[in-house]
């Protein structure tokens, strides 16, 4: 396809909800050059300060995050036919973008962005197989505000597990690990959050948590995702004869390369769901006072209020107090706790491994 002219001017529209962290700037790279981009231009100063802004009200449920929108030159007048292809990449080169393909207006919203993420986009106005127009290559960053938030029709209290800050410059991995509530029963994912899950954050295991009383069921295409119902019960109940082995089932999955991206979830997402998350940020170094925000951001969804000082919350750190020296942090208390139940060492070692990773790769 032959390039006939490129477009003269292109404009990315700064989210009203202040989810970059710095002005947005173009870039148009000379094009026999090599593009590097210093990474101490990515802003961190502001890591960990949650962003209220960043999320909207939907049916009374507080944790939907706004869209990103982005805007460009109106090329129609070249053709009637004319339709645009949005392209994301965290490269300048794209090898691998995101194509957001036959948009017919100049504009486009999208969401489930990376935080704390430096991308590139550009835009390519097509008249059926003619290009006509080619932009500029424009680059924002993501506001870093943990955690990341995510928009799946149908469903609530969707997060990724990554991105949150953690000891030695180092931060838990995006994209590999997510938290949702359930997509049957009390809500049900749509056609598009199904799409949603399996072709752009391509999950690949679904880890149910429910219990036989709640129908548990594969929802998504099990040809391509594996289903496997481990009923758990949440809380101080970690420790109980019959819990031990569940939790070691659900940590063997996490152990498995080869089970990710993993979507794991109960009922609303907030007691069990919350309780394995808990258990794995603990694991993977998350500090106290983050692990209590990210149980009790659960609030924010439709299914109640969460508070660390309640009596469950509280059953659950009485329950790791004796795998602790009295001095050991929380993480040292999950550890010794996951050993005890059979999680071995090497396993453990595997999901820190898969799941962190220094902060310069977002």
């Amino acid at each position: 396809m032959k390039v006939v002219r490129k477009m003269e001017t292109i404009q990315l529209l700064k989210p009203e909800h202040e989810s970059c962290t710095e002005e947005l700037q173009a870039f148009q790279w000379p094009e026999k050059s090599e593009a590097v981009l210093d990474s101490s231009e990515q802003t961190e100063s502001a890591g960990d300060v949650f962003q209220w802004d960043a999320l909207e009200v939907i049916s009374g449920d507080r944790c939907i995050p706004k869209p990103v929108h982005f805007a460009w030159e109106d090329m129609r007048a070249s053709s009637e036919n004319t339709v645009y292809d949005l392209l994301i990449s965290k490269d300048t080169a794209f090898e691998d973008p995101m194509v957001l393909k036959d948009i017919a207006q100049p504009f486009r919203s999208v969401v489930n962005l990376q935080i704390g993420t430096r991308y590139f986009w550009k835009v390519i106005a097509r008249d059926n197989d003619s290009v006509l127009a080619v932009s500029a290559v424009w680059a924002f960053t993501t506001h870093p505000s943990t955690p990341r938030w995510l928009c799946v029709p149908g469903i609530t209290n969707v997060r990724d597990m990554g991105g949150w800050r953690l000891p030695g410059n180092r931060r838990i991995r995006q994209g590999l690990i997510y938290r949702s509530s359930e997509m049957n029963g009390h809500v049900d994912i749509t056609d598009e959050g199904r799409k949603v899950l399996i072709e752009e954050l391509n999950i690949r295991t679904d880890l149910d948590l429910r219990g036989s009383h709640e129908d548990p069921k594969a929802v998504l295409d099990r040809t391509v995702v594996k289903w496997i119902n481990t009923p758990i019960s949440p809380y101080g109940n970690i420790v109980a004869y019959d819990s031990r082995e569940k939790y070691r089932q659900i940590f063997k999955v996490f152990s498995d390369p080869s089970a990710y991206p993993i979507l794991f979830h109960c009922w609303g997402g907030c007691d069990r769901g919350g309780t394995v998350a808990f258990l794995l940020h603990a694991l993977l170094g998350l500090d106290r006072d983050a692990l209590i925000r990210d149980y009790e951001l659960s609030s924010l969804t439709i299914w109640g209020e969460r508070s660390h000082l309640s009596d469950l919350f509280q059953s659950l750190l009485s329950a790791l107090l004796p795998f602790g020296d009295g001095k050991d942090d929380v993480g040292k208390q999950v550890e010794n706790y996951l050993l005890s139940i059979g999680v071995t060492a090497e396993e453990m070692a595997s999901i820190r491994t898969h799941l962190t990773g220094e902060t310069d790769h977002g």
